[in-house]
């Protein structure tokens, strides 16, 4: 069974998707996030794992709208504690001009990298497994990308764990074609339009609290339909079968204009870390 990631081999998604699956499944890395969900639409079983949310950074907006625009289903949750290496072809650092990195990378590296080469300029690659690739065809290149990448690439790691933030953590997300078995530990995640008129969001936002259910994420988008009007996407504790959960999702229905569950999933793991994203 294939397991799409957003590649080439060695980015975070690759290293993320073997810890999630086993060593039965097939890696296949593709070119986006946009390209993940197409691949699992086009399937009849497979997986899609798709970068979500980080601790540092927020939640990754392709993802978020790509939820809006394809019929697919949340079906495990993920969390990856990301590290960050600066490495090259050179067996030593003296001149570092190039930094070649994902966007997001430099967000997460920025304050060690004023510290360290504020007049380094900053190259945009699709992927830190991207960036490592060029690094290792060009002399002049240094890499910000996993230390894994930079064995994959046969590059010299100069610096380790340069991320601004210890505890940088990713929030994974498996995508699927429909709801799984319930875990151990399981969130339902759905996305919900309402009338756009005063106490809207506070009236679908009450029957949590009177159900003792814990919302864990709340997020809007401009709805695809209207463009006057937003798409809410809200995380919660518990399984759609759970007495309390199916409570709630009926009163929902009665107070939404549309409401449909996105994803019942096992939380595979959590530190207290991943409980702040």
């Amino acid at each position: 069974m294939n397991v799409y990631f957003l590649g080439p081999d060695g980015t975070h998604s690759h290293l993320a998707a073997k810890e999630i699956f086993s060593n039965g499944f097939q890696y296949m890395p593709v070119t986006s996030i946009e390209e993940i969900f197409e691949s699992v639409a086009l399937s009849h079983s497979y997986y899609g794992v798709i970068p979500f949310e980080n601790s540092y950074q927020g939640v990754i907006n392709s993802s978020m709208n790509s939820l809006i625009d394809y019929d697919l289903k949340i079906t495990k949750e993920f969390y990856f504690n990301v590290s960050h290496s600066l490495s090259s072809k050179n067996k030593r650092v003296e001149e570092v001009n190039k930094i070649i990195s994902h966007p997001q990378v430099f967000g997460q590296c920025n304050d060690w990298l004023k510290m360290h080469y504020p007049n380094a300029e900053r190259i945009i690659a699709t992927s830190t497994a991207e960036a490592a690739r060029q690094c290792s065809e060009d002399n002049s290149l240094f890499c910000i990308a996993h230390i894994n990448a930079a064995e994959i690439f046969k590059l010299n790691v100069h610096f380790t764990n340069i991320q601004d933030r210890k505890n940088n953590i990713t929030r994974f997300l498996v995508l699927g074609k429909m709801i799984e078995e319930r875990g151990l530990q399981n969130k339902t995640s759905i996305k919900v339009n309402i009338k756009d008129q005063p106490g809207s969001l506070i009236r679908i936002l009450m029957p949590f609290d009177k159900l003792h259910i814990n919302m864990t994420r709340i997020e809007t988008r401009p709805s695809r339909n209207n463009t006057y009007h937003h798409t809410f996407f809200i995380d919660f504790e518990g399984y759609y079968e759970d007495d309390n959960v199916m409570k709630l999702l009926e009163v929902l229905e009665k107070l939404c204009e549309e409401i449909s569950v996105i994803g019942s999933y096992e939380v595979l793991n959590q530190s207290d870390s991943a409980k702040r994203i």
